[in-house]
């Protein structure tokens, strides 16, 4: 089910509201001293109003909805900077469940994920760059399930969540499973990030077991899910951009309206008005490609990367460059620990290199309109080699 208009911009005010009242500075703050850690409260009420399980189907408890719409509730935390594990746990994890799972899968898993009594994530740091094969986690059949072995860098939140998605390579196929985090043969490792709003971890699968139950899908459908996952994560992490774009635009007119300098409002002189403008001009491109980006996503969620890699590149580069600029026009005081704005600015950082990094999603742009069009006139086309090799020319940027 996807919403009309008008009540999506009703979701949007109730996520807006409820994001502004528990994802205060004081908490997303306490957040940071505690190493990332997500906020436990904050995810608990997000449950209980219904927006964990926004887009699980009504039978397991959900709302019903479709991405676009949880991709409208995560615009609204990323504007507050909110310590949360919505993206991993009901995008990556439930989201895998959801397209790849069977019936049983579904039934067993989604429930729980939907009411925020579980939560997941889902480790794609590899699948989001030009890693070989060999870099990935190796999935080797035994008897009558798979045994897993391998390492993933940067998954986000792994240290609280209870379930892994794991793609794996599986000889000449993928393969994706769900791995209980406290698996035997499973390790965490917390990893260092400038953005203290969120937690990242090195996983060490050694030997993990997995029984045929927990497989979601090999093969072209592990293929499929691979690429739907990675689509929705980079949709997400755009969603969480274009929120902090249109945050950090607000401080910095509130702040340009109130600071005086020679005896006026600093937001009067002109060359803080083009600067606002700009910035005012990105924040809305960005939410502009966003929402083309989730619309393809909820509809083709393996099949729409040009949308999404356009989305994420542009978003989050530019809300990156919002947060810079907000940064010299708050002058001195917007350097201090004391005010939130390096808050965004670290974040927005980090958003340009999770889930792929600007290069690399500006190469699959150029991958995929390069299949769409087919080679030029008088290249032979006598094989896919030649093809990839003339998309690998083309300089994207």
């Amino acid at each position: 089910m996807t919403l009309d208009e008008a009540d999506r911009a009703a979701l949007r005010e109730l996520a807006g509201t409820l994001a502004a009242a528990l994802a205060t500075p004081a908490r997303v703050r306490a957040a940071m001293d505690a190493g990332g850690r997500p906020d436990r409260e904050l995810d608990a009420e997000l449950a209980s109003t219904g927006l964990w399980g926004l887009e699980a189907p009504e039978e397991y408890g959900g709302g019903g909805a479709s991405f676009h719409e949880l991709a409208t509730v995560l615009q609204e935390l990323g504007a507050r900077a909110a310590p949360s594990r919505l993206t991993t746990s009901a995008v990556l994890c439930a989201g895998a469940v959801l397209l790849g799972g069977t019936a049983a899968q579904r039934e067993r898993w989604l429930p729980a994920l939907a009411a925020g009594q579980a939560y997941g994530t889902a480790a794609l740091t590899e699948w989001c760059a030009t890693t070989p094969p060999t870099g990935r986690v190796q999935a080797e059949r035994h008897g009558s399930g798979w045994v897993l072995r391998g390492a993933a860098a940067h998954v986000l939140d792994a240290r609280v969540s209870d379930l892994l998605v794991v793609p794996a390579v599986a000889g000449p196929d993928s393969l994706v499973a769900v791995v209980p985090s406290r698996a035997g043969g499973v390790a965490t490792r917390p990893v260092a990030m400038t953005d203290g709003t969120r937690c990242a971890d090195h996983v060490t699968l050694d030997g993990v077991s997995v029984p045929d139950a927990d497989v979601l899908a090999v093969g072209s459908d592990a293929d499929r899910l691979i690429a739907a996952l990675v689509n929705r994560a980079a949709a997400a992490i755009a969603a969480d951009s274009a929120g902090n774009a249109q945050r950090v635009l607000a401080m910095t007119v509130g702040y340009a309206g109130e600071r005086q300098q020679f005896g006026r409002p600093i937001g009067s002189f002109q060359a803080v008005k083009h600067q606002a403008a700009d910035m005012l001009v990105n924040a809305e491109t960005a939410a502009a490609l966003l929402d083309a980006a989730v619309r393809e996503a909820a509809a083709e969620p393996a099949e729409c990367e040009v949308a999404v890699s356009m989305a994420k590149e542009y978003g989050c580069e530019r809300a990156a460059a919002n947060a810079g600029t907000a940064l010299q026009l708050h002058g001195g005081i917007g350097y201090t620990w004391e005010h939130d704005l390096h808050i965004y600015l670290k974040r927005a950082k980090l958003n340009e290199f999770l889930f792929g990094d600007g290069r690399w999603h500006r190469a699959r742009v150029a991958r995929s309109l390069v299949r769409r069009a087919g080679p030029p006139a008088g290249l032979s086309s006598s094989g896919p080699g030649e093809r990839n090799n003339g998309a690998s020319a083309i300089t994207t940027r």
